[in-house]
């Protein structure tokens, strides 16, 4: 298994990155099974608190506290202590997420206002890190990425708090603009893209320490594509109907530009990632092919919500269920992985037949239940076991349950060195 790529990070901070990854795990456990269980139908159709709460474990507990880490990983300081902001993250992250699960509308308001705290915490920890304004003008590729990916967050975090805020005092949402869809748009198109990029090139092209003009207009696209799109659903209903649907259409040609981009600069080193050994590259690899797709798909559901003209009735459900799997698994559940399988390269190899199952099974389940939500749809409805997602769903899930068991022990292991001390 190859070393993990340490450029950049503050050695000190190992134990809270490996934390964070550990609670994104214990969370993310709940995530597929109860995506198992709505796949399968085998307890009936979910209700949408459970549905909420299968979105959110992902979203939340699952793929941002791994973003966290990753935070940690490339900004932390030598020395520094995080123990306690991660574990208060974390637990304020766990509160959100069953507060959607319990349908309390006062419960998911007092812990979003939690949750963003958490999230401008995080934002506030890479941005001082990265040395203010001034400092993010000589950042890196990678570091840039993850500073404005977070910067999308704190700004689609913000309009989805606003609505659980909404519910909570009794207020209806407003029907002039559009809260939801902005915020949907704002965590998928901006803050995932950007984040998976960034960390995908820090591996794969070992972009540590370097900045280039190609790779700025490939973050700055992306960025900037990410919030013209959600602004442009937050207010299509002031700027008028040309524009309204003008613009969702740039920022979908500037986010493509962005992919065509990272395609160029590191596509061909993805491609020759070793793709029968088992380690975290080849996870981080798949990824960069994972995003490809998820933009293409962004595009063609970008369209189609402009041709229906704010009937949702008209926009393909498989569709808009394939881009979130793209984005959720294909994309950040490998590089959450493959960050994992990095950073525990000097640690025991518990399970050592589980890397192939876990890759195998996780990407060509993903792959299977993306083509059959786009040509069947998603079944929901369906009776146990009568739909075709109900049989490639548990591959994919079934597979990233195996890698939690695994990289959960993985991740409790001490380091070799550390072990071969204790035994002398």
């Amino acid at each position: 298994m190859q070393a993990p790529n340490m450029g950049g990070t503050a050695r000190g901070a190992r134990a809270e990155v490996t934390q964070a990854f550990q609670y994104g795990l214990i969370i993310f456990t709940l995530t597929a099974l109860l995506g198992l269980a709505n796949a399968t139908q085998l307890f009936g159709a979910l209700d949408r608190n459970t549905l909420l709460t299968h979105l959110h474990s992902g979203t939340l507990g699952w793929i941002t506290m791994g973003v966290i880490g990753i935070a940690i990983w490339i900004f932390a300081r030598e020395r520094e202590d995080l123990f306690a902001p991660v574990m208060l993250s974390a637990l304020s992250t766990a509160a959100y997420v069953m507060a959607f699960w319990s349908g309390v509308f006062i419960l998911r308001g007092v812990f979003g206002l939690s949750e963003l705290a958490v999230i401008v915490y995080w934002w506030w920890f890479v941005y001082t890190r990265a040395g203010g304004w001034a400092g993010i003008r000589r950042l890196d590729i990678p570091k840039l990425s993850v500073v404005l990916g977070l910067t999308t967050l704190v700004i689609g975090s913000t309009l989805g708090v606003i609505v659980q805020v909404l519910l909570a005092t009794g207020n209806a949402i407003p029907t002039s603009v559009d809260l939801i869809g902005a915020h949907a748009t704002a965590q998928i198109g901006g803050y995932l893209v950007l984040v998976a990029a960034g960390f995908a090139e820090w591996q794969l092209a070992g972009g540590a320490g370097k900045r280039s003009m190609l790779g700025l207009v490939q973050v700055y696209l992306l960025f900037v594509g990410g919030l013209v799109l959600a602004f442009s659903l937050l207010l299509a209903s002031f700027l008028g109907p040309q524009l309204a649907q003008a613009l969702p259409g740039v920022a979908t040609l500037l986010t493509i530009a962005g992919i065509v981009i990272v395609a160029v600069r590191f596509g061909r080193t993805a491609i020759a990632a070793p793709w029968m050994a088992a380690t975290g590259t080849r996870h981080v690899a798949v990824a960069v092919g994972f995003l490809a797709l998820a933009v293409i798909l962004q595009a063609i559901l970008v369209q189609q919500f402009v041709a229906a003209q704010g009937d949702i009735s008209k926009v393909s459900l498989g569709l808009m269920h394939a881009l979130d799997h793209s984005y959720f698994i294909g994309v950040m559940t490998n590089v959450l992985f493959g960050a994992i399988l990095m950073t525990t390269a000097d640690r025991p190899r518990i399970w050592p037949w589980a890397d192939h199952v876990i890759f195998w099974g996780l990407n060509l389940g993903a792959a299977a239940f993306i083509a059959v939500l786009l040509t069947v749809g998603s079944g929901e409805g369906a009776k146990p076991f009568t739909h075709p997602v109900s049989f490639v769903a548990p591959i994919m899930g079934l597979s990233a349950l195996l890698g939690i068991a695994t990289y959960l022990m993985r991740l409790m292991g001490a380091p070799a060195a550390v072990s071969a001390r204790a035994r002398a």
